[in-house]
């Protein structure tokens, strides 16, 4: 899709202005018709005082003479450069004649807004004025003074947005600065252990393969012959069943733990 064009300058708005009339002065010269036909018909004698016709063959040379000197001076006279220089004086004063009332408003009321305001600036968006601060504007023109103020307080609410949005950005670019050690990516200079105490994660499976390796030995057990206590190295006597019990329980304790298996 082609770019839109720029939107025209006052300069270049007064030179197409000049070129367009200038084009126009430089036309070449012809007589018009009637002026031909009265030539054609004009008495050769002058008895009616009208005069001898001009020759055509004459007046074509004096026609081409005349239009290549004009040619010659409107090339001379109303070159591009002179063109552009003459928009650019017609700016300037374009320009000058509006920094002269802008100055004669600012004078009138000490509170008139410049041109030069920054309304991308958070300060100059504060202090703006939430009306027209010319009264007199005020009265003449409702509808666009209506027009500033809410624009102002458009501006005013998008750069309350901008200033949260900007807070939001710097929190998670402090909070992205903080995990970066932690990070797991492939290749990272901070990468650590997954966590492994997970639900149906790997230290849970072999706790339930523990289990059931606990319940075959006791199982094994239960069918050797029944002795209650067991003699050490040393000569002291074990309870098997009671050091059984404590293990079993230690072991559903942990399984039970909400802190290690959350719900």
């Amino acid at each position: 899709m082609a770019a839109s064009a720029p939107a025209p300058t006052v300069p270049s708005l007064k030179q197409a202005f000049l070129a367009a009339q200038t084009t126009l002065l430089a036309q070449p010269l012809s007589p018009s018709a009637a002026w031909r036909a009265a030539n054609d018909d004009s008495d050769a004698l002058g008895g009616d005082g009208g005069g001898a016709p001009v020759p055509a063959r004459a007046l074509d040379e004096a026609l081409l003479a005349l239009n290549n000197t004009l040619q010659q001076h409107a090339r001379r006279v109303y070159p591009p450069q002179a063109s552009r220089n003459v928009a650019a004086q017609i700016a300037a004063a374009y320009d000058r004649d509006a920094e002269r009332r802008v100055g004669a408003d600012a004078a009138n009321d000490a509170e008139a807004l410049g041109r030069e305001l920054d309304l991308t600036d958070e300060g100059v968006l504060e202090a703006l004025p939430e009306s027209w601060p010319s009264e007199r504007d005020c009265n003449n023109h409702p509808a666009e003074a209506k027009r500033y103020a809410d624009t102002v307080a458009r501006l005013v609410e998008l750069s309350a947005r901008r200033k949260d949005l900007r807070r939001r950005v710097q929190r998670l670019r402090g909070l992205e600065a903080s995990i970066a050690p932690l990070d797991t990516a492939d290749g990272a200079a901070g990468r650590i252990q997954d966590n492994l105490v997970t639900r149906n994660g790997p230290v849970e499976t072999e706790l339930e393969r523990m289990r059931v390796l606990l319940a075959r030995v006791a199982g094994r057990v239960s069918e050797l012959p029944v002795k209650s206590l067991a003699t050490q190295p040393d000569g002291a006597e074990v309870d098997l069943d009671a050091l059984d019990g404590a293990r079993k329980r230690k072991v559903d304790e942990f399984l039970a733990d909400p802190r290690v298996f959350p719900s």
